[in-house]
């Protein structure tokens, strides 16, 4: 080290904001990234990438501004770049495939500028630069700018002439197509699109928590897919999920977009579907992703219990719209008529804006339905404890289920239980092993069932206060209390 003597200052570069550590609600988002902006992305297509951090992000699966193309950069953004609570890790699965949905061929002509000059183009396939008689990565180096808007160029040598000719592969976003996100298992045996999910518990044992596809939910097949992935990940986790309903016109209004859900089922307990999207400046967020964000750190801050709705919490936008920009507005009272539907969106109130609505898509004011049903902390809640009993005891699978066995998991799952009423998580619960749902015919197959009965707590969606006129107060005038 130099010697120093006096008072000095440097400057870094921006740190990236980093998620809380122990964050338990793990969101998977299924849809398309710039992948291309990698030199090698062979590992990046059709399989769980599990990011941290905005520049995590970036370094594993690229960045771009353009949304529309790249619809879970959105996610990546919404997730590490708000101004509320920074909150990941989150799971990404794209399903963009550079090497067979493309558009070949492509020239531009670079004019460099001290051995630099810029392709603008946020499509180019990084590994398919070539220049005649020059050799990437030797001669010269290709990259994206950290928007994800150009490709910059640099002559490593100092021996090029300008302009230069580069020739490119374009990669093609508009491809992408519904049954892509979908999925299924393709002609090799490898899962592909929303059946992706069952990957994730394997590689990260993490248990995944929430599924959306914002830009893709709108599709009804779609949100049909994520609804049927999320009742019984691998055979035994439940997740809930975040949709979106149509934006355009025929659903641009409150009237239309309350048809729209009831005609294209968008009515399931396990999903929340959002109506219509919102902006923070040029940019435009789907509300299932802005949800989901909401979801997460709302759990965090309780201890990783779904237990509270992100209804009524503040989130990082500054007005609403559809899918074109188009500004839409309207108050509580309106918003109201979507949450009677069963359909969240937003509003502002309290000198913010935030997420408008605590239940399910099965929700729908004066339908006699089941009472979990009704919000989406509720059927979480039914989430968590299924998927911790699963998690807690499946290494007990195998063992022999003695009566002091049986006693053990009664009363340690009981604590458990009694904890979370204790923290107002739940108002009851019980957990017992009865006879009448263990029949002989089950034991001798080593067949056993627990019995958990219990009430979730209801969110407080309305609190009304009644105020009458008395004559009590007049006594005060003739020097009464």
């Amino acid at each position: 080290m130099a010697y120093k003597h006096g008072a000095y200052g440097e400057i870094y570069p921006t740190q990236d904001a980093l998620s809380p550590s122990g964050v338990g609600t793990l969101p998977v988002y299924f849809g398309r990234l710039p992948v291309h902006q990698l030199m090698d992305y062979s590992d990046k297509i059709n399989t769980p990438i599990l990011v941290q951090s905005f520049s995590d992000a970036q370094a594993k699966v690229g960045y771009s501004e353009n949304w529309k193309d790249y619809d879970l950069c959105e996610a990546i953004y919404a997730h590490f770049r708000n101004d509320i609570q920074v909150i990941g890790p989150i799971v990404l699965v794209n399903v963009l495939n550079p090497d067979t949905q493309k558009n070949s061929g492509k020239t531009a002509n670079v004019t460099l500028t001290n051995g630099q000059g810029y392709i603008d183009n946020d499509k180019v396939i990084l590994k398919s630069c070539s220049i005649d008689g020059k050799t990437l990565g030797t001669d010269f180096s290709v990259e994206y700018a950290p928007d994800g808007s150009k490709v910059l160029l640099k002559d490593l040598t100092g021996a090029m002439e300008s302009p230069v000719t580069v020739t490119y592969d374009e990669v093609n976003p508009d491809a992408v197509i519904a049954v892509d996100v979908i999925g299924g298992t393709d002609a090799t045996g490898k899962k592909t699109g929303i059946s992706v999910v069952d990957l994730v518990y394997n590689k990260y044992n993490m248990i995944p928590t929430i599924l959306a596809a914002p830009g893709w939910s709108y599709i009804p097949e779609v949100d049909a897919a994520l609804k049927a992935a999320a009742q019984g990940i691998n055979g035994h986790w439940y997740a809930f999920v975040n949709s979106d309903l149509s934006v355009n016109s025929d659903a641009n209004n409150i009237e239309k977009a309350k048809n729209w859900k009831t005609n294209n089922g968008y009515d399931g307990a396990g999903e929340a579907p959002c109506w219509p999207m919102a902006r923070n400046g040029s940019r435009i967020f789907h509300l299932s992703t802005l949800s989901t964000v909401t979801m997460q750190w709302v759990d965090y801050n309780n201890d990783n219990i779904p237990y509270e709705t992100p209804s009524n919490k503040p989130i990082d936008i500054t007005g609403l719209c559809l899918d074109d920009g188009t500004e839409i507005y309207f108050d509580q009272v309106q918003a109201n008529e979507l949450n009677a539907k069963g359909i969240r969106t937003a509003i502002y109130w309290g000198g913010s804006w935030r997420l408008w609505g605590p239940h399910t898509g099965a929700y729908e004011y004066g339908k006699d339905i089941e009472a979990r049903d009704k919000f989406d902390s509720s059927v979480r809640m039914f989430h968590y404890l299924v998927n911790t009993f699963q998690s807690t005891y499946g290494i007990d699978v195998d063992k022999p289920l003695t009566r002091s066995r049986v006693e053990t998991i009664l009363n340690n799952f009981q604590e458990f239980i009694d904890n979370l009423v204790t923290r107002g998580a739940l108002l009851y619960g019980e957990i017992s092993f009865n006879e009448t749902s263990n029949p002989e015919s089950d034991i001798v197959e080593g067949d056993f069932v627990f019995d958990i009965s219990t009430t979730t707590t209801p969110p407080g969606k309305s609190l009304t206060a009644k105020v009458r006129y008395t004559t009590k107060g007049l006594d005060v005038l003739f020097g009464g209390e």
